[in-house]
């Protein structure tokens, strides 16, 4: 089956965002959340496809009943729109727009499982990088005080620089 532009946009998001989460990642922690993201969402993509083929005739016939509830379901007042039909559609035209219908699902699911995969990866770059803009802020802040530190205890004095111990007027 090939892939829309729309599918194959949103797959390639999917993956750069993984992969520039995967470079970003530098405690355990943040492998094993990054790991459990992935993991669940491949068990979730596969659990949907086999469903898929397990469960394909009883949603199909469920896609059965309700294409021909909705198709039932019309109460048209007279005059009829040109556009009604009196006959109900065929049984192969129920069992195209049945199997259309449980297609689309089946792909809306999927769409969904990856759709929450990224949801999830992108809560993890927000957590990661707020992570380490505090550290940043933190070692920033640090490196300040040593600095002053440093500058305090390494002064020289005025006399061993040789100036003038006060200001003022020269004898001259």
């Amino acid at each position: 089956m090939t892939l829309s532009t729309e599918q194959q946009v949103r797959e390639g998001y999917r993956l750069a965002l993984q992969e520039s989460l995967r470079r970003n990642l530098k405690t355990k922690d943040d492998f094993q959340a990054f790991g459990k993201i992935l993991k669940e969402g491949a068990e979730r993509y596969d659990a949907e496809k086999q469903d898929f083929r397990t469960d394909y005739q009883a949603r199909l016939r469920e896609a059965h009943e309700v294409i021909l509830r909705a198709h039932t379901g019309h109460i048209l007042v007279h005059p009829k729109p040109k556009w009604a039909i009196d006959k109900p559609p065929s049984p192969e035209k129920v069992d195209l727009l049945a199997r259309n219908r449980v297609q689309a699902d089946h792909e809306a699911r999927l769409v969904a499982i990856r759709q929450d995969e990224v949801d999830q990866c992108k809560v993890l770059r927000r957590d990661i990088r707020q992570r380490d803009d505090r550290t940043a802020q933190v070692q920033d802040r640090n490196q300040g005080r040593a600095k002053e530190a440093f500058n305090l205890t390494n002064q020289i004095s005025r006399h061993e620089r040789g100036l003038p111990l006060r200001s003022g007027p020269s004898r001259s």
